[in-house]
């Protein structure tokens, strides 16, 4: 059985950026630091057999190793049959067998087995899972925090990751990039002391998943009785259905409680129960008394550019009616209270041009020379074809930036016509012969008239200049 909300499609214009480091994090830790536990493993097995502890201890561990599994006598048979590096790895990684040997007497009076036995701890302790792994019965900070970023396998990364990508996204925004760190590692660490409190076992855990179950409750948390989309696969069903996103928890509580009590496998229930818990609680509680700021118009799926979008209508809607008069001065007030905005540009432009509105349009031009050429390159174009019947749009400065502009994004053959006007005119910047060059080698084969064109300028105009030089030869380059 799977439930995920599928409230909130992922929005690149916030892109998870946390989010997306902790899953980096998590990769490179698996990848640069776990991929040498095989080595770490070797050498402590071959520690441990070198120092004869297999011989001495054989016979302890297959009888302890049988109780507490309860092992029947083919299934011991098989224990006992395995070969020496494999069983002398199982015994070296028996956290619970290493306290009964610890607490042998005939291992307290023999200093020789306890060196040899620090050594080969010493050595297994250098593995990940044993140096930064929770182990309930045997608390530590670092396992407590540590053991969040380290995982057992790459099914075992690969889930949790993608689990922390869908609820990590939505939370992030939610919640604000600091507030969701800080909750996504207490619900960690609260993963961890409730496994430690409740069952302090001999085992060592790793893994995202606690971590991951709190983002699960602070989702849930975070809507409350609210009703969202939820997506659903129960075998070969699957689908969508909407609900209070507070009835799901106790759907996903009562799913790690049956684990807990039934299940027979090597899930840890207790991290899922205490992080699912404690992130529910540690964003439910505060939002019912007002204490916790969250972007609601995020929730709520408010659109950030409704406002605009109204007023951009309502141009549209004077333009429409041939509301000039009053669309030129709206149209002037939306570019200083929108500034850099594609749409209102293109809006704005043919009611500019055509009224030949000097302040409009010179508030337009400043606009869209601060924007990326290769996003506004459709006005662009059309900006260089109305040149030549636009007294305004002639000016020297405007052509000046379209030839520009245009050679950005490798529009030669419209850069050109600018290019002729400002070559023709009186003054022309320091610059001039460096764009003249750059539109020759753009033009190249397609054009060589203009080229050549080009090159007779510059040779006219800069004979001295490098570009003049550079000109001629790539002018002969495109002859021979």
């Amino acid at each position: 059985m799977l439930i995920l909300p599928a409230e909130h499609p992922l929005d690149w214009k916030k892109p998870p950026v946390l989010t997306l480091l902790l899953i980096l994090l998590n990769v490179l830790i698996y990848f640069a630091y776990q991929g040498g536990d095989r080595e770490r493993q070797e050498q402590a097995v071959r520690v441990y057999l070198d120092g004869g502890l297999l011989n001495r201890e054989r016979a302890m561990f297959l009888d302890d190793f049988s109780q507490r599994r309860e092992l029947d006598a083919g299934e011991q048979r098989a224990v006992a049959g395995l070969p020496r590096q494999q069983l002398a790895g199982l015994a070296l990684s028996d956290l619970n067998f290493e306290q009964r040997v610890h607490h042998d007497p005939a291992y307290q009076a023999d200093p020789a087995w306890q060196q040899a036995r620090q050594r080969a701890e010493a050595a297994r302790d250098r593995i990940s899972a044993y140096r930064f792994g929770f182990i309930p019965a045997k608390f530590s900070v670092q396992g407590l925090f540590g053991a969040m970023f380290l995982h057992g396998d790459f099914g075992h990364l690969a889930g949790n990751m993608l689990f922390l990508f869908l609820f990590g996204f939505a939370l992030e925004i939610a919640l604000g990039r600091w507030l969701y760190l800080g909750l996504y590692l207490a619900s960690g660490v609260a993963s961890h002391l409730l496994w430690w409190a409740l069952d302090p076992v001999w085992v060592t855990g790793v893994g995202a998943s606690g971590a991951i179950a709190g983002l699960m409750g602070m989702y849930l948390g975070l809507y409350g009785l609210r009703r969202i989309n939820f997506f659903y696969w129960l075998g070969p069903l699957f689908g969508y259905f909407r609900a209070p996103a507070l009835w799901i928890l106790p759907v996903w509580m009562g799913k790690e409680l049956y684990g807990l009590l039934l299940a027979d496998d090597h899930v840890n229930y207790y991290a899922h129960l205490g992080g699912m818990g404690f992130g529910f609680l540690a964003v439910w509680l505060p939002r019912q008394f007002g204490r916790l700021r969250v972007d609601e118009d995020y929730l709520l799926k408010v659109d950030p550019d409704a406002g605009f979008k109204r007023e951009l209508a309502g141009l549209d809607q004077l333009i429409g009616r041939f509301a000039l008069d009053q669309a030129a001065p709206r149209g002037l007030e939306l570019l200083q209270r929108y500034p850099g905005r594609l749409e209102l540009l293109e809006r704005v432009y043919p009611l500019a041009k055509n009224r030949q509105d000097k302040a409009l349009l010179s508030a337009l031009l400043k606009q869209l020379f601060g924007l990326p050429a290769a996003t506004s390159q459709g006005l662009l174009q059309r900006l260089a074809a109305d040149s030549a019947d636009s007294p305004l749009l002639q000016h020297p400065a405007v052509q000046n930036h379209l030839l520009r502009s245009l050679l950005r994004v490798g529009q030669p053959q419209a850069a050109l016509p600018s290019w002729r006007r400002l070559s023709g005119g009186a003054t022309r910047r320091e610059d001039f012969p460096a764009l003249t060059l750059q539109l020759a080698k753009q033009l190249g084969q397609r054009d060589l008239a203009a080229v050549s064109e080009l090159q007779r300028f510059l040779a006219r105009h800069y004979p001295a200049s490098q570009q003049a030089e550079h000109l001629a030869l790539y002018r002969q380059h495109l002859s021979s």
